[in-house]
């Protein structure tokens, strides 16, 4: 089995950095991602390098990886757990059976082209910690920013290949909006989870 290990030893090393805090008390902290965040990120990107390699192996085990962190897709997007078992199962790989899926974090794979802005929304409920995860897939450096609906912001701090969290517990259940800006002339493909 091939296991890339340059993004996730990157990632473990981000673990023991802290972060500076965001300017003001009542905003959130960006800090490094804790898991099953990272557990998450490192199937994520174990996976989408095994497809690139045709290795069902590894794509079984990026595939075990996102199952046992609970993740689910974000709306619209691919079920990556499915997917990698399918491809893998076509390559002749043996398949453990399917367990069925929790409810948990969601995750996105997406990709911005320079100067591009990404806008979502998503509920969290109050008195629960509310929690943003965002890495970089390869070289480029984003804007993570979440605002309230009034457009008060929430956190706002700079992701590159480390990943970096923003996490705060919100006062009522609302959406927020969250913002991913590519800052560098290139594309840069990025993981986000939402908790």
């Amino acid at each position: 089995m091939k296991i890339w290990r340059g993004g996730l030893a990157a990632g473990l090393m981000a673990l023991s950095l802290g972060l500076s805090a965001c300017a003001t008390p009542q905003r959130a902290e960006p800090s490094a991602v804790v898991e099953p965040d990272g557990q998450i990120l490192a199937a994520m990107d174990i996976g989408l390098r095994a497809e690139e390699a045709s290795d069902a192996s590894a794509l079984l085990a990026a595939a075990s990886l996102l199952d046992a962190a609970g993740a689910r897709p974000a709306d619209g997007q691919d079920d990556l757990t499915t997917r990698w078992r399918e491809q893998a199962a076509a390559m002749g790989e043996t398949l453990p059976p399917l367990r069925g899926r929790t409810a948990g974090p969601a995750y996105r794979n997406g990709a911005l082209g320079a100067g591009e802005t990404a806008l979502l929304r998503d509920s969290f409920h109050s008195g629960r910690t509310a929690r943003v995860s965002v890495q970089t897939r390869g070289t480029g450096t984003l804007r993570l920013a979440i605002r309230r609906p009034d457009g008060e912001m929430m956190c706002e701090t700079l992701v590159s290949a480390a990943p970096v969290s923003c996490q705060w517990v919100p006062v009522w259940t609302e959406p927020f909006h969250i913002e991913v800006t590519n800052l560098t002339a290139g594309n840069v493909a990025y993981y986000l989870i939402t908790n």
